[in-house]
């Protein structure tokens, strides 16, 4: 798997913001790879309700939500001390993938579809 463009540290919180503005309720799906069992898809077909990084408590977050309008449900998925956040895509476009490296060498992607009226 491709490892990615590498953001700056001091840039996660900020650009994890403006991407969430730019994808709310796109579909994603979270994979994790490494560590115990190896690779597994930990939630899919999401509506993306946040992307983060909280530095006091150095975190990342995913949140999805899946359900109703009426009776949704959240999903959330943290990375404890994240090492690197990778993107897929040069400094001006909208990532597809995000990908969170953790310390223990387990790795987080969280893969991002924006529905058709947003493509292109």
């Amino acid at each position: 798997m491709d490892s990615g463009r590498e953001l700056a540290r001091e840039t996660w919180g900020k650009y994890l913001d403006e991407v969430t503005g730019e994808l709310l309720n796109s579909e994603v799906s979270i994979e994790i790879v490494g560590g115990s069992p190896g690779r597994r898809l930990e939630a899919a077909h999401l509506a993306l309700q946040a992307l983060s990084y909280d530095r006091r408590d150095d975190v990342f977050e995913v949140a999805g939500a899946r359900g109703t309008a009426h009776l949704p449900s959240v999903v959330r998925h943290l990375v404890d001390h994240p090492e690197r956040i990778a993107v897929d895509s040069p400094a001006s476009v909208v990532p597809t993938r995000i990908i969170v490296d953790d310390r223990d060498g387990v790795r987080t992607v969280v893969s991002i579809t924006r529905p058709a009226a947003f493509a292109g």
